[in-house]
């Protein structure tokens, strides 16, 4: 009976360092994985040459059929995002419900939290007499929330992900 007991330890003693083993490899090809995507993101962002392609507006309102564009190439941006909110002050029936910006911004910093493996991308622009503040922040993997604060408009985010530019994306 003793050798039984004995032998039945072993056994779950050997079976949890194998499993604890096999968890940690899981674990570390995660962690691996994780790393890569963030490098190449990171890549991409030094690059300069990308596109946000946003699929949703938060809270829900989806960008499937509605045409938008938001391409940063060689130092400058172009930016054509659908607006949904108050606008503030003096706009009439003309104002523009697209965030509209071509050129080079006032204002372009990059800041990499490697701890959480996260971007975050500062751009200021002025349209006429509007000003738009927008965060990126980037996702290891790319995947993209977009805040843009605006000086006449509430603010709005929108919800994508970060892609290199590809001609036929362009068009």
């Amino acid at each position: 009976m003793k050798n039984i007991f004995l032998n039945t330890i072993i056994l779950i003693l050997v079976t949890a360092t194998l499993t604890a083993q096999k968890n940690d490899e899981k674990h570390q090809k995660k962690e691996d994985q994780k790393n890569r995507a963030y490098n190449a993101t990171q890549e991409l962002i030094d690059s300069g040459n990308y596109l946000f392609d946003p699929n949703y507006i938060s809270p829900g309102i989806t960008l499937a059929t509605i045409p938008n564009r938001f391409i940063v190439k060689d130092g400058e941006v172009d930016i054509d995002l659908p607006f949904y909110g108050t606008g503030r002050g003096a706009g009439g029936y003309n104002t523009n419900p697209y965030i509209n910006y071509q050129g080079v911004p006032d204002k372009y910093n990059v800041k990499y939290i490697d701890k959480k493996r996260r971007s975050i991308i500062k751009i200021g622009v002025r349209s006429g007499s509007e000003r738009h503040d927008i965060t990126l922040t980037v996702g290891y993997g790319g995947q993209t929330t977009v805040k843009v604060i605006s000086s006449a408009r509430s603010s709005i985010n929108y919800i994508g992900h970060l892609k290199p530019i590809k001609e036929e994306n362009i068009n």
